[in-house]
């Protein structure tokens, strides 16, 4: 099962297994804002899993706290979703998860029906709501591409790999945020990796925020990639044609400079 050996690749102490179904009335009680949100709970989940509870007593990271509130566990959550859940959906529901737990979520979920075999892991930096005691705000959501692990790629073994515990770096153990944001940079890692075929898991920290960075410049210039090229496959005029042309070249030099910054784990 995909799901189960994304969960196993954590390679996790036993103290800290769960292996608890969550029922799914609780989700629609506790991470459902609005009706429609019910009837996706309802329509989508198949399964929902806690794992894991990664603490100081279970794993032996110390608690962290901060601006952002005060972390005293991690939650390894999965989510079996019903064969015919759709992408936009698959995702809303991955949002509701997060939200709806009050610790950061290590979520592996199940693809939606585009990828039946795929699974894929989702984190989310959150903190505690100032307005409405008990509830968490999202801030960025961080997820792998949806994949098969039973045929994973070399960079994808290679990430599962670094998810282990005792393949973490020492800076991701000094307490449990640190921790969060290891896995965080793994999972940019692999974003990474799908650009450049190489799985750096050495780039962290800064390194790993300035990918984050170039990701999303990438992405940023392959939507307006795309959006020149429609414009060039409608254009008449022959000016009109070199001027796209030339703003295409343009845009594929960008995308090659900002390959080589994803290149080097020193970028």
């Amino acid at each position: 099962m995909s799901v189960q050996a994304l969960i196993e690749a954590f390679r996790l102490p036993p103290q800290a297994l769960v292996a608890h179904r969550i029922p799914k009335k609780m989700l629609v009680e506790q991470g459902a804002p609005t009706a429609a949100d019910k009837r996706l709970i309802n329509d989508t989940v198949d399964e929902l899993w806690w794992h894991a509870a990664l603490k100081p007593g279970t794993i032996g990271v110390p608690a962290s706290s901060g601006p952002e509130g005060e972390v005293i566990e991690l939650a390894l959550i999965s989510v079996q979703l019903k064969p015919d859940s759709r992408d936009a959906r698959a995702q809303r529901l991955r949002q509701l998860i997060h939200r709806a737990i009050p610790y950061p979520v290590l979520l592996v979920a199940s693809a939606s029906a585009s990828n039946p075999g795929g699974v894929l892991l989702s984190l989310a930096g959150k903190r505690a709501s100032l307005g409405e005691a008990g509830k968490w705000v999202l801030a960025e959501t961080t997820e792998t591409h949806a994949f098969d692990p039973a045929h994973a790629t070399a960079a994808e073994g290679q990430f599962m790999s670094s998810l282990a515990l005792d393949q973490m770096p020492r800076s991701a153990l000094l307490d449990l945020s640190a921790l969060y944001q290891g896995y965080t940079d793994r999972v940019t890692a692999l974003a990474v990796a799908q650009v450049t075929g190489q799985f750096l898991a050495a780039a962290i920290g800064a390194t790993a925020s300035a990918h984050r960075q170039a990701l999303a410049d990438r992405q940023q210039v392959l939507q307006q990639l795309s959006a020149v090229r429609n414009a060039a496959a409608k254009a008449r005029q022959m000016n009109q044609r070199v001027a796209l042309n030339l703003q295409i070249q343009r845009l594929q030099g960008d995308l090659q400079a900002i390959a080589g910054q994803l290149q080097s784990p020193n970028s």
